[in-house]
C-alpha cells in the first residue's frame, strides 16, 4: 500500500517526504544512538570551514541542517524527473529511494561536504542533461562545468564528476568538442577566480590544502554490526535486480528512456569504481549514489 502511494503523484505525497526524512533521520536528530558516533571529516576544504565550520561544535545544529538539506535535494530530484521525464510515468518514488539510500549509513547524518557538493551535481545535471534540439548547448556545458567547480571547493573529490558531463555528451548526443571544450572552460573559471582570490590574500598555504585532498585518504570508519552489513547486503541485492530486470525492460520504452537509464548506470558505475579504486573516496559516496540509484530503481 505504502509502495502505491508513494509511486502516485498525489500532491500529499509532497507532505509525506519531510516526515520520511525525520524518521529515517530520527536517532541522530534526537540523538538517540548510544555509542554509534558521526563519521569525523578531517580536511575539510576552506570554503567548507569558512561557512560550515561553526557547525563542528553543535551537532544537533549539524543534522538539523543536514536534514533539510537531503529534503530538499529529493525535491529537486523530483523536478528534474518532471522535467526531463527519465521515468515515463509522473511519480514522487525517486524522492523516496534517495532518502533511503542518504539516510543508509548513520554516520554521515550531518552537514558532510559532500551533501553540499551533492547539490551542484544536481543542478548540473539540470544544465546538461538536454538533447540535440535543444539550443545554446555551449551555455549549458559551461554552467555545467561552472556548477561542478563550485562543488570541487566544498569537496575536491567532486571534481572527478566532469566525467558525467562528457557521457551526457556521448549518450544524449554526437559528441562535439567545442561542448567538452565550454564544460572544461566552465570548470577551469571559478578554480582560478578563487585560487587568485587566496594567491592576493598571502594564502597559497590554504591553496596547497585544498589541493593535497584529492590524494589524501578518507578515515574510515567503525566497523558495522552484523545486523547493518546483513541490511546493506539486502539492499545491494534488490539494486542488482532492478538493473537487472530495468535493463531488460528499457528496450520497450522510448528513446528518451532508454539513452536516460543508459546515462544513468554509467553514473553509478562510475561511483562504484572511484569507491573501490580511490583511496579518497569511502562510504559517504552513497550521498552521490543515491542520485543514479533512485532513477534505476524506479524505471
Amino acid at each position: 500500500m505504502l509502495l502505491r502511494v508513494f509511486k502516485s503523484n498525489h500532491p500529499y505525497v509532497i507532505f509525506l517526504i519531510p516526515l520520511l526524512g525525520v524518521l529515517f533521520w530520527a536517532p541522530s536528530l534526537f540523538n538517540v544512538h548510544y555509542n554509534i558516533p558521526q563519521a569525523t571529516v578531517i580536511n575539510y576544504s576552506y570554503l567548507y570551514k569558512l561557512l560550515f565550520g561553526f557547525l563542528e561544535n553543535n551537532k544537533t545544529l549539524s543534522v538539523f541542517i543536514g536534514l533539510v538539506f537531503m529534503i530538499i535535494q529529493s525535491y529537486i530530484l523530483i523536478r528534474l524527473n518532471f522535467k526531463f521525464i527519465f521515468i515515463e510515468s509522473k511519480t514522487y518514488l525517486p524522492s523516496i529511494i534517495f532518502i533511503i539510500y542518504s539516510s543508509l549509513i548513520i554516520y554521515y547524518q550531518q552537514v558532510h561536504p559532500l551533501l553540499v557538493a551533492n547539490f551542484f551535481i544536481l543542478l548540473a545535471i539540470d544544465r546538461v542533461f538536454i538533447f540535440d534540439k535543444e539550443k545554446n548547448k555551449f551555455k549549458r556545458y559551461f554552467e555545467g562545468g561552472f556548477l561542478i567547480a563550485l562543488g570541487v571547493l566544498f569537496y575536491p573529490n567532486l571534481f572527478y564528476f566532469i566525467i558525467l558531463l562528457w557521457l551526457t555528451q556521448i549518450l544524449l548526443r554526437t559528441f562535439n568538442w567545442r561542448e567538452l571544450t565550454s564544460s572544461i572552460i566552465g570548470i577551469v573559471t571559478p578554480i582560478i577566480i578563487y585560487f587568485a582570490i587566496l594567491f592576493l590574500l598571502d594564502s597559497s598555504s590554504i591553496i596547497l590544502s585544498d589541493i593535497k585532498l584529492i590524494y589524501l585518504k578518507t578515515p574510515s570508519l567503525p566497523k558495522f554490526s552484523i545486523y547493518s552489513l546483513c541490511a546493506f547486503g539486502v539492499l545491494a541485492f534488490i539494486l542488482f535486480i532492478s538493473i537487472i530486470s530495468s535493463a531488460r525492460l528499457v528496450g520497450l520504452k522510448k528513446v528518451s528512456s532508454r539513452k536516460y537509464f543508459s546515462l544513468f548506470f554509467w553514473f553509478l558505475a562510475l561511483c562504484l569504481v572511484l569507491f573501490y579504486f580511490h583511496p579518497s573516496f569511502s562510504y559517504e559516496l552513497i550521498l552521490i549514489a543515491a542520485i543514479p540509484i533512485s532513477i534505476i530503481q524506479t524505471l
